[in-house]
């Protein structure tokens, strides 16, 4: 019986391994992101609210004077592949599209961006 227990703890010490290795490496990749646009529209859905596609343009245009609907769902699009996760959910509200980030990546990215945004102010 102690063989079975200390197997399944073995397992779970391997998943939880692997889980902080995958979590780190999506930590590094939102720390990482440089472009400015993307930047502020992270820091909007970091409430894990569903925001509007016209709130998110609107935001964007503060960076990015051309931003409209393309800009902003190519920037969705392009989050999503980088990241190899459906990271930003989409879903129609009121016959408008909104946006937000999957809860499992909230708290996440809200780490990425409070340890982040402290490094720029020291």
């Amino acid at each position: 019986m102690d063989g079975s227990i200390q197997n399944d703890l073995k397992k779970s010490d391997i998943l939880k391994q692997g889980l902080k290795q995958y979590d780190s490496t999506l930590f590094n990749k939102i720390k990482g992101i440089k472009t400015p646009v993307k930047n502020e529209l992270l820091i909007i859905l970091l409430d894990g609210e569903w925001h509007s596609e016209t709130e998110l343009i609107r935001i964007a245009k503060r960076e990015h004077k051309y931003a409209g609907p393309v800009l902003v769902g190519t920037m969705i699009n392009s989050l999503n592949s980088s990241f190899k996760t459906s990271y930003l959910k989409r879903k129609i509200i009121g016959g408008e599209i909104h946006f937000k980030i999957s809860d499992n990546y909230v708290g996440l990215t809200r780490a990425a961006y409070t340890r982040y945004q402290s490094k720029i102010v020291f």
